[in-house]
């Protein structure tokens, strides 16, 4: 084997997608997660992982989870960005401490690196310029995206001060296989799920919020590849590349399912950025890659997955 990955946080729908590549990739996976969290993403893999389960905040946990491991990937995180704002103290305490204390325990190990998973779709706030490259200002307008973009710097501040090896992906909005349309979290399995059983779309605005969204294999070809990255960019944006509205986004569900989703406008959220798209051309130039999968062929996918399970 290549090596000892651990993923934090890879029993839900991107880490499961990660450990597939890793593995195809020949590594060794391991995945901490949550006491009794659910192993239905996993479950195909249960023969080929080790799996921990644990609390990310407790530091017994983490150095146990840490013994033999030559790469992390870092996926925890206990808020989401529209809801985050509600109880900022709650998020720095379970998110930022806790990576922390992640920080503390792999800084004396200079073998070991760390794959930060951040947030290209909040940490940049309003952009001056679309698309948005890694360099453009980063001023989040919610929690979620200040504590990504704080530990983002404290990434740097280990690396400069005690040599942590690191890769920051800045990711856009993830859609695909596994991602499960009764969270409130996103927007291709949820307006999928409610348009084929013909709930109301609830929508904040007009409709015309734009935002670039990744088919998750694309996306985890680069996350998983980060491992054998030795240059000296450390940040990426992994996204699509381009962007599409809310009302765009139906149009193309309604011709696909065939169904006419019923929607439903409400008044606009002051956190919602009127466009986010990520410059993803140092990504493509860096890992020798391109997103493979349409957005309507992932939309097709995705419909197709969640016609097969039994949430509806």
């Amino acid at each position: 084997m290549k090596g000892n990955c651990l993923i934090f946080g890879g029993g839900g729908f991107i880490g499961s997608h990660i450990c597939d590549e890793l593995i195809r990739m020949g590594y060794d996976v391991t995945v901490f997660d949550k006491q009794n969290f659910s192993k239905i993403n996993i479950f195909h893999l249960k023969d080929k992982i080790r799996v921990i389960e644990g609390d990310f905040n407790n530091a017994i946990d983490l150095k146990r989870a840490l013994e033999g491991i030559d790469y992390v990937f870092h996926l925890v995180s206990s808020t989401l960005p529209a809801t985050s704002n509600e109880n900022p103290v709650y998020d720095a305490e379970t998110n930022l401490v806790s990576t922390l204390r992640l920080l503390g325990e792999l800084k004396g190990s200079q073998k070991k690196k760390i794959i930060f998973i951040s947030s290209g779709g909040t940490v940049y706030g309003i952009p001056k310029e679309i698309p948005i490259p890694e360099s453009h200002t980063r001023n989040p307008l919610c929690s979620y995206g200040i504590i990504k973009k704080t530990i983002e710097d404290y990434l740097y501040m280990y690396n400069y001060l005690y040599g942590l090896d690191y890769v920051v992906l800045r990711l856009s909005n993830p859609y695909g296989e596994r991602q499960n349309p009764l969270y409130s979290q996103g927007v291709i399995p949820v307006f999928l799920r409610k348009i084929l059983v013909g709930e109301e779309i609830h929508i904040w605005g007009d409709g015309s919020v734009k935002r670039d969204y990744i088919y998750i294999k694309d996306a985890v070809s680069v996350i998983a590849k980060s491992v054998e990255y030795s240059g000296n960019s450390r940040i990426f944006n992994l996204g699509y590349g381009e962007g599409y509205t809310l009302n765009e986004i139906i149009k193309i569900m309604e011709t696909e399912t065939g169904k006419v989703p019923v929607v439903k406008y409400e008044a606009g959220r002051k956190l919602d950025v009127p466009v986010n798209v990520l410059d993803i051309t140092l990504a493509k130039k860096t890992f020798g890659w391109k997103p493979k999968v349409t957005f309507a062929e992932g939309i097709k996918r995705t419909h197709t997955y969640i016609k097969d399970i039994t949430f509806l």
